[in-house]
């Protein structure tokens, strides 16, 4: 019901900033990626079922991005067509996914007299989720308005990043169920394993787009659009502080109810860091924007680092509770037998 109200305004606004000639390209990217909030991968995380996840989403959508990219680049089919398969594997592996899962959970719908509780209940997510989306989409805007001759390298930059960043997203999906079925020492021990994981993954991640960021972005997207060295390392930081604090959301701050940190995080880091990628910007150049990008995500992530020490107390310290109040015994790994 939301969606039928923020949708159209959307892509009222999208046709509106597009350039001539690219109303309808813009619309289409635009509800592609809104569409996904509307994804049911939330519901198989936590009923720990990433296989459905992968069957009715993660792998069609990597399928048709490379057929749809084999149509564009080499039977001249039409850009369009890329927003179009996006929007098609989202709506599709949905109500696939929904007409399979309704008759196992029926539910009623929420009063109205709840909805106005259940915004404000959601809220710090909703304003997490708006900043973050605000100062990650600045930076390649922001760079081909102050320096358009330099702007394709950062945007090929920027744009490994992005698609790298589906690696932690999709990492933290399979490891939640996983983290918060168990109590106790076994809880402490897959967060710790979890979070591990990501910050590896960061750290890798890192040096893959320092010491061969350059070299894939002149491959992909020409000479003119290569990524310069100084910017890749920098964008590579940035992802490793995204990668580190998607297991503190997911796995430690979401769980223990701690989303106005999240939230406040987010907030702290845009209020601060924005105007750095700015003035840099206009300073240095590119590199200057790579920066400030990754000043912002730095904030972010060392301001949940103490909440999340938190977190993982609070959580681990809940078996004694759970335990005793358990219908059935606790086996060696730590679940509650049924």
């Amino acid at each position: 019901m939301t969606a039928l109200i923020a949708l159209p305004l959307m892509a009222v606004v999208c046709a509106l900033v597009a350039s001539d000639g690219y109303a309808l390209l813009a619309v289409l990217m635009g509800l592609q990626g809104a569409l996904i909030a509307l994804s049911y991968t939330w519901f198989a995380v936590g009923l720990g079922d990433p296989w459905s996840i992968a069957l009715y989403d993660a792998v069609p959508r990597v399928v048709a991005a490379i057929a749809v990219a084999g149509a564009i680049g080499f039977l001249g089919a039409p850009v369009e067509l890329y927003p179009l398969s996006g929007i098609a594997v989202t709506l599709v592996g949905t109500t696939l996914y929904t007409s399979r899962i309704l008759g196992r959970f029926p539910a009623a719908w929420p009063s109205r007299r709840s909805i106005p509780g259940l915004f404000r209940h959601t809220a710090p997510v909703a304003v997490n989720e708006g900043a973050l989306g605000l100062y990650s989409s600045v930076p390649v805007p922001l760079v081909t308005a102050v320096d358009p001759a330099d702007a394709a390298g950062y945007a090929s930059g920027d744009k490994m990043v992005k698609l790298g960043q589906f690696l932690p997203i999709t990492l933290a999906n399979a490891l939640q169920y996983w983290t918060a079925e168990v109590f106790g020492e076994a809880r402490a021990r897959r967060l710790r394993r979890a979070l591990g994981l990501h910050v590896a993954m960061g750290l890798l991640g890192w040096v893959a787009l320092g010491s061969l960021g350059s070299f894939v972005s002149l491959v992909l997207f020409g000479e003119q659009a290569a990524a310069p060295l100084g910017i890749v390392i920098v964008l590579g930081f940035a992802f490793a502080c995204y990668s580190a604090r998607t297991s503190m959301i997911r796995h430690f701050l979401f769980p223990a109810n701690a989303a106005s940190t999240v939230m406040v995080a987010t907030l702290v880091a845009s209020a601060v860091g924005l105007p750095i990628m700015i003035a840099l910007t206009f300073a240095v150049g590119p590199l200057g924007t790579a920066v400030g990008y990754a000043v912002t995500e730095a904030i972010s992530t060392a301001w949940m680092i103490r909440r999340t020490k938190r977190s993982y107390t609070h959580l681990v310290s809940e078996p004694a509770r759970a335990d005793a109040a358990a219908p059935g015994p606790v086996d060696p790994d730590g679940r509650i037998a049924p």
